[in-house]
């Protein structure tokens, strides 16, 4: 398996760039809704944003909810991401490695669930 295309501390590298950087830091619930939609996780965008409010609020674990989310967003990707090191990333630097994560599914053009069109008949 591959390994991740940007570093967890590019925080202003593309895609995404400056303004991923802000969102992840003002509003970082976004940006992991971004990823489990993306990664087609149960839930979607509201899961992934709502879950890690509501995790995080109830327990105070929410990086082990995000750490959950990388992994499976790895694995989407093609990237090797062991349960240790997402839970280190998570815990320690929560807005760095969501943009790392974000950045690596938009740049294997992972895009979500998004239903395709279909021709009328």
């Amino acid at each position: 398996m591959a390994q991740w295309q940007t570093g967890t501390f590019d925080c202003c590298a593309e895609p995404g760039g400056m303004c991923l950087c802000l969102r992840a830091s003002c509003c970082g619930c976004t940006v992991w809704g971004d990823i489990s939609e993306r990664a087609q996780l149960p839930g979607g965008f509201i899961a992934g944003c709502c879950g890690l409010l509501l995790c995080e609020g109830l327990t105070g674990c929410g990086c082990l909810y995000t750490s959950f989310m990388a992994v499976e967003a790895a694995k989407k990707a093609g990237v090797e991401e062991s349960w240790p090191h997402a839970i280190c990333c998570s815990c320690c630097c929560n807005c760095c490695y969501s943009m790392q994560v974000w950045r690596e599914l938009e740049l294997k053009g992972i895009k979500g669930s998004a239903p395709g069109q279909m021709e009328m008949q």
